[in-house]
């Protein structure tokens, strides 16, 4: 405590004013720079170096960190027009392509904005302050006597020592805590790192990941990770085990804040390994129970039915055409019905014939007067009179035709729906077929579900890895929260990708079966880069022989594209269990190739060659199991052909099989009797759904008003006000008029 004491007195005996003015403008650089760059490095070393108060120096620190807070906003806007200034820009571009600029935090716009505005300050301020002490120096410290805390600083007092520009103390101690810095670091570094690598990976994976150690080299500039386990829920198992992972890093990208490594070497790799790190926890117990339900739910795949369904099922689940069009014949009659209702209240109505009433009766009592001026315009009125009554009679006539048009539209509406169950009949009899083209399709529809199972449990994994396979699209940076500067990027001498592995060598077995990988250029920026990643992987053993998987992750083009190639010259299988049905042993050749492209549609062809297989079917009826089985026996060889197209997250899956063929063989004898009597009862109840539905059709036509009758007796009406407005007018009117003359 006392050499903490006497060194804190040591740094503080600077008191003549260019020491304190010093100390204060140094603390303004230190406090108006929010960042640990170099140039705040270079601030602590020369506070140190230099003869100056420090403890006014961390005073003078703490104050312009808070004026620094409070002008973050303009310091982050003028950083920012700085590094977006045209005529900067090849100045900031030379300082980007340098590591050692690169460590000043240079590019980021509030460190920028903030160094530049305290560096402007400085000389003035200093100026300022040297001159207000050195001319009132007494006045000053009888104001900083008053403050206790300032009073024990010991700022300004009067001292006939004269001091020297520098101080050899403060330089042991930059040197010291340099080297004590240094010292924790390489003693926390790799706790760090392991600590940061388990929490990263626990989060992609969404499983517990345990890092044994983490060693780093900075002679070599290396890095080793040993025993990583990704342990499955069950404490138990390990998902994932790597024994090695030993990376060769590229200093110098380093320092130009990139991560490149020439060669990754992974070795140890394992799958299902027994846990050598067990990490016990309630949440374990949690995630296993619900692990165990989805795979359960997962890998649970129910043997179809190879019974006939009953045509009650048949009826209930398929997609009739005459459903479909009984439907829309009863919606499309009920608005014809409506339309014609509507119309018989409008067009036919006592009102309209009352009026034409009351129109003729206005005429015949015109015709009795004796003005001869209302006589002469009785003619008009008759002309009128007649005109809107054939223009009634001529509109009768064009809704008595559009009647006509809407019954024969519901007369073939009709017809339709009768002629469509024989449409289903045929299409639901040659649907449900005991061949590979029908629903009851026993071996193609196991099949197809175990290729969409592999399908979900390898888009799990793709769907991982796709976040760091897309490419990052250039943006404008987005205006920072407050506090925080926006990092510019310029135009690189020799571009590289912020991530590039060179090469990754991969190393391990699965059970018993040893394999080898290597990857060749990942990278977050392949266009970059300008190389595709590849991939190629072969492994060779007792179980799997000649077995290569290759592939590529293009993203240099417009479309994204990944692709990969697998084949295997045999697989010996002891057991494949395909829900009920049991391959208990065979020799499989497979190929195939998967494409995805833009991350989103998926394209798989592939071919599986079974030999010298051993096939039986559990679950049969007793009357079937013996006919089945004992055509099984004999075959010894078939394929299957699976493929998947269309989107990842759904696609469509078409299996291919020879064996649905030869079980049907054997089946077809036994269920011809039940077929024939299923089609007939099929079709017996198509024709009974036809016949409710028509009795639905003809009651809901059966309400159409009866718009014939409507219109004659709306014609006969008006061609008897017609005729009674005969002879009213014209000549008529005339000779009245002629009689009333006295010449």
């Amino acid at each position: 405590m006392k050499f903490i004491m006497k060194l804190f007195k040591a740094l503080n005996s600077g008191q003549t004013p260019w020491q304190v003015t010093l100390a204060i403008v140094l603390g303004m650089v230190m406090g108006l720079t929010p960042y640990s760059g170099v140039q705040t490095v270079l601030v602590i070393f020369l506070a140190l170096l230099l003869n100056i108060h420090f403890g006014l120096f961390l005073v003078s620190a703490t104050f312009f960190a808070g004026i620094g807070y409070i002008f973050d906003p303009l310091f982050e806007s003028f950083g920012y027009s700085l590094l977006s200034a045209g005529a900067l820009k090849s100045f900031w571009t030379s300082m980007y392509n340098s590591g050692i600029m690169r460590l000043t935090y240079f590019n980021n716009t509030i460190v920028l904005g903030s160094s530049v505005i305290a560096i402007l300050l400085a000389l003035p301020l200093y100026f300022i302050l040297n001159r207000v002490i050195s001319t009132s120096r007494d006045k000053i410290t009888v104001f900083l006597d008053r403050y206790p805390l300032l009073a024990k600083l010991g700022i300004l007092k009067k001292s006939d020592k004269k001091d020297g520009t520098f101080r050899i103390i403060g330089l042991g101690v930059f040197v010291g805590l340099s080297v004590l810095v240094i010292t924790v670091s390489m003693f926390v570094i790799d706790p760090l790192i392991k600590w940061s690598l388990e929490k990263g990976l626990s989060k992609a994976t969404g499983k517990d990941v345990l890092i044994k150690s983490v060693k780093t080299s900075f002679s070599d500039a290396s890095l080793h990770v040993n025993d990583l386990e990704v342990q499955d829920s069950n404490g138990k198992t390990n998902t994932l085990s790597i024994k090695e992972i030993v990376a060769d890093l590229d200093f110098n990208a380093l320092l130009l804040h990139k991560k490149h490594m020439e060669l990754v070497q992974i070795t140890g790799i394992g799958f299902d390994t027994p846990i050598s790190n067990p990490k016990p926890s309630v949440a374990a117990v949690t995630k296993e129970s619900t692990s165990i339900a989805a795979s359960k739910t997962d890998s649970a795949f129910k043997m179809p039915s190879i019974k006939l369904p009953t045509p009650e099922d048949v009826l209930a689940n398929a997609d009739l055409k005459s459903v479909k069009l009984y439907n829309s014949a009863q919606k499309e009659i009920e608005e014809i019905k409506s339309k014609w209702e509507k119309i018989s209240k409008e067009e036919f109505n006592e009102q309209t014939l009352q009026s034409y009433k009351k129109d003729l009766d206005a005429i015949k009592k015109a015709s009795s007067s004796k003005n001869p001026a209302e006589l002469l315009k009785l003619t008009d009125k008759v002309a009128e009179f007649k005109k809107k009554i054939d223009s009634d009679k001529a509109k009768l006539v064009s809704i008595k035709k559009d009647f006509s048009k809407d019954q024969s539209r519901i007369q073939k509406l009709i017809a339709e729906v009768k002629t469509a169950p024989s449409d289903d009949y045929n299409k639901l009899k040659s649907t449900y077929t005991l061949d590979s083209n029908g629903a009851i399709n026993v071996v193609g529809t196991i099949f197809g579900e175990r290729v969409k199972y592999y399908i979900a449990m390898a888009k799990k994994y793709y769907v991982m890895a796709e976040p760091y396979m897309k490419s990052e699209k250039k943006v404008e940076p987005p205006k920072p929260p407050r506090g925080e500067g926006r990092w510019i990027k310029f135009k690189e001498h020799t571009p590289s990708p912020d991530i590039y592995i060179a090469k990754v060598d991969l190393s391990g077995k699965v059970k018993t079966q040893s394999f080898t990988g290597v990857i060749n250029d990942i990278t977050d920026d392949q266009k970059l880069l300008g190389k595709v990643t590849t991939f190629h992987a072969t492994s060779d053993g007792d179980v799997v022989q000649k077995f290569v998987l290759s592939g590529k992750d293009d993203r240099l083009g417009k479309d994204a594209h990944e692709s990969v190639v697998f084949s295997a010259k045999n697989i010996a299988s002891a057991n494949l269990a395909l829900s009920s049905l049991h391959i208990k042993k065979s020799d499989i050749a497979l190929s195939g190739k998967a494409d995805i492209y833009n991350y989103s549609s998926l394209t798989l062809g592939s071919s599986f060659n079974f030999k010298n297989a051993v096939i039986s079917i559990d679950g049969l009826d007793k009357q079937y199991a013996g006919i089945v089985n004992d055509t099984l026996s004999g075959v010894k060889s078939f394929y299957v052909k699976a493929d998947a197209t269309g989107n990842l997250e759904t696609p469509s899956i078409h299996v291919d099989t020879d064996l649905d063929k030869k079980i049907s063989h054997a089946l077809n004898g036994v269920f011809e009797k039940e077929a024939k009597k299923y089609t007939a009862q099929l079709k017996v109840m198509l024709d009974e759904k036809m016949k409710e539905q028509l009795k639905g059709l003809n009651g809901s036509a059966s309400g159409l008003p009866d718009i014939n009758a409507l219109i004659g007796s709306q014609s006969g009406a008006l061609d008897k006000l017609l005729s009674q407005s005969t002879g009213l007018g014209g000549s008529s009117s005339k000779n009245i008029i002629k009689n009333l003359l006295p010449f």
